[in-house]
């Protein structure tokens, strides 16, 4: 894969080295717009990575200059600390295919890793196409050009009649001739899609058109379209056009794949799959919140195993990892949809129970903790303390109480504690102390 990074930094060109070389890629490192453009005559790149500001222009003259050129176009990645919804939403315009902030060094290492790993250099590319238009003899001749070589094509004759097809069905691009029948245009379409918000606004847009003047191929461009291509069209040149589309697609999403399995990782428990204390740092206010809005009732499970030391230090880590794990289970069964379990760590567990009254709260504790004594993995005897808190969210809202969920929680904790002092393997209910 090649590769070219401009960048007039020599600091962020040895953090970027190092991060290529990492993956073993070695890409070609220019320091401006003028070197950038000469070395883009001389080389065919897979993907441009430049900085936004650069000291003969910037990243975003950097990706008009690529689209304007007879090439297969590379995929520009931009670099920047600028957040600004005006500059984003012009770099986005201008043809860049990522914008990557700078603070974010995880997001560039993982982009930097799917494309050392990505094979579709190796691979027959496929991929859904949905082609709009209104001329039946060229839609069937430019339908088996792109089916001859693997590509699935759904069509349509409008551009109303397009868009329904496209928030209907998952496309990986959208060739659209921009005259078409109807109240809708090419440049609609674009509009239309850009501005749907989501995975699917980012889908890559081809657009066709009898007319190859310039200024119409710069509204077309600028108003988010990936690529213009004017009439006549020649088979290669759509090919080469459409599969460089596509692949950048794919490529992205396998990177948007990833960072959400990243992210899942990031707020799992490995051991039990659970989820984990970031996740409830992040999610269990917003929960607390809801309750209180709408005035439902939420419960707080806090489960502590009881003698867990004692149990690792007389079967070992590996026999703990087990109960832990039947204990996990035992809370996964148990749970309804609605329900979030958690390992807090060590062997503390959370359960966080919406549309659950105090009562049911208990009930269910007491269920859990029954469905635990009888478990005995690998012969172990296994029992747990759970201390249970509840708030009622439409008394909160209509006395005007305050409560946060580090309160909630205290309340738990502290039902926990008094379980293991009442004799332990019990469940014992402490009420919220309001402000």
């Amino acid at each position: 894969m090649k590769i070219l990074v401009i960048e007039q930094s020599r600091v962020q060109q040895i953090i970027l080295r190092a991060l290529f070389k990492e993956e073993e890629l070695l890409p070609d490192f220019v320091s401006n717009l003028a070197e950038a453009k000469e070395a883009i005559k001389d080389n065919d790149y897979d993907f441009i990575f430049t900085s936004y500001s650069l000291p003969d222009g910037s990243g975003i003259e950097l990706a008009q200059y690529v689209r304007k050129q007879e090439i297969e176009r590379p995929g520009v990645v931009l670099l920047t600390t600028e957040d600004k919804r005006s500059i984003l939403n012009e770099a986005l315009s201008a043809g860049i295919t990522r914008i990557i902030f700078r603070a974010n060094t995880a997001e560039l290492q993982l982009f930097i890793r799917e494309l050392a790993d990505s094979d579709f250099d190796t691979q027959p590319l496929t991929g859904n196409i949905l082609y709009i238009e209104d001329d039946p003899v060229v839609s069937k001749v430019i339908i088996a050009m792109l089916s001859e070589h693997n590509f699935k094509c759904t069509s349509a004759t409008s551009g109303e009649d397009g868009l329904a097809l496209f928030s209907e069905h998952s496309f990986d691009l959208v060739i659209a001739d921009f005259f078409l029948v109807g109240n809708l245009n090419g440049l609609d379409i674009v509009n239309s899609i850009r501005q749907m918000g989501g995975k699917k606004s980012r889908t890559p847009i081809m657009v066709l058109s009898a007319q190859s003047a310039d200024d119409r191929k710069i509204e077309i461009l600028r108003c988010g379209a990936n690529d213009y291509i004017a009439k006549p069209i020649l088979e290669e040149e759509l090919l080469v056009r459409a599969t460089n589309l596509i692949t950048q697609k794919k490529l992205f999403d396998r990177v948007d794949s990833q960072r959400e399995q990243l992210r899942e990782l990031a707020m799992t428990d490995q051991l039990t799959t659970l989820y984990n204390r970031h996740f409830l740092v992040r999610f269990a206010p917003k929960r607390l919140a809801e309750a209180l809005r709408h005035r439902y009732s939420l419960s707080l499970l806090v489960i502590d195993i009881d003698h867990f030391k004692e149990i690792n230090d007389t079967y070992g880590h590996e026999a703990g990892d087990s109960v832990l794990k039947e204990i996990a289970n035992t809370l996964k069964r148990g749970c309804r949809k609605e329900d979030i379990a958690i390992r807090l760590g060590g062997e503390e567990f959370l359960l966080l129970l919406p549309h659950c009254g105090e009562k049911d709260a208990i009930k269910k504790a007491e269920h859990l903790r029954q469905q635990m004594e009888m478990l005995n993995p690998d012969g172990i005897p296994v029992t747990a303390s759970f201390g249970v808190t509840c708030l009622d969210g439409a008394e909160y809202t209509s006395k005007k109480k305050r409560v946060d969920f580090s309160t909630m929680f205290v309340a738990a904790d502290t039902a926990v504690y008094q379980a293991k002092n009442q004799g332990r393997n019990r469940t014992a209910f402490v009420p919220i102390s309001s402000k």
